[in-house]
């Protein structure tokens, strides 16, 4: 095959990998950017990464149009591999969304969420107040740099059409989808076990003065130390997020086999 041909074709297939993966990566994927940008970027990185990829051996039966089904597997693999790694980057902030909903549900914020057309679902102050926090120290580390340095890395551990979802991908998977919950408890765990605390401190209350309204005392008290909480922990908070950020492109290895 003509190496104009072959240059085209990995071109392509490098297009659609990143072109997946800016669909479901943090900050590329917000539905306020615009899709023709996304389109322009991942064909921008796609040149950049041409010259990389100019040996990648794609399989023979995907090289020739007439060979449609094996170059439409191909294609498959590569949406796949894109997903996976916009996933792998996104768990970070999965966990802190899954924290704050936890903690605004403690402190009593999902009573008064409002809809978020840009996530086209129901969001209140408290989550929006960390995704914002998580995404300014994502651009602040780099994290995109980051990111598009660890989508050139899986060229190399997963070349182009040879990327396969084995038993092991699979375990790995769940391994980190289970450590981005157990990240979220962490984040959450001082709201959590302050207002636990304090729930049972008002539950004595009410048992030890019936006459106290414990349920009408217990609004505002949980919003007011929720919000002092989350004050004296932020700067612990901080760095437990900026760690999570760090781990994004261990992450993306992991799922590509690195």
């Amino acid at each position: 095959m003509p190496n104009s041909s072959l240059y085209l074709l990995n071109l392509f297939l490098i297009f659609v990998r990143v072109l997946s993966v800016l669909m479901t990566a943090p900050i590329f994927s917000h539905r306020g950017t615009p899709s023709l940008a996304k389109i322009g970027l991942a064909g921008l990185l796609s040149l950049l990464l041409l010259p990389a990829e100019a040996n990648t051996k794609i399989p023979v039966s995907a090289t020739l149009p007439r060979d449609l089904p094996p170059f439409l597997l191909v294609i498959a693999q590569e949406i796949l591999i894109g997903v996976l790694i916009g996933f792998a980057s996104n768990l970070v902030f999965i966990a802190i969304d899954v924290a704050t909903k936890i903690m605004g549900l403690q402190i009593g914020f999902q009573a008064a969420t409002l809809f978020d057309p840009m996530s086209n679902a129901p969001t209140s102050a408290f989550e929006q107040f960390y995704t914002l926090l998580a995404l300014t120290l994502f651009l602040t580390i780099d994290g995109h740099h980051w990111l598009i340095a660890a989508l050139a890395r899986t060229f190399e551990i997963a070349p182009l059409g040879t990327f396969v979802l084995t038993q092991l991908t699979i375990e790995r998977l769940m391994l980190l989808t289970n450590e981005a919950f157990v990240a979220a408890i962490r984040i959450a765990l001082p709201i959590i076990g302050t207002l636990m605390l304090m729930d049972l401190g008002l539950g004595l209350v009410a048992r030890a003065v019936p006459q106290v309204q414990v349920f009408f005392l217990g609004i505002p008290l949980k919003m007011a130390l929720g919000f002092l909480v989350l004050a004296l922990t932020l700067s612990i908070t901080l760095p437990l997020v900026k760690e999570l950020l760090a781990d994004m492109v261990t992450n993306i290895l992991v799922i590509t086999g690195g």
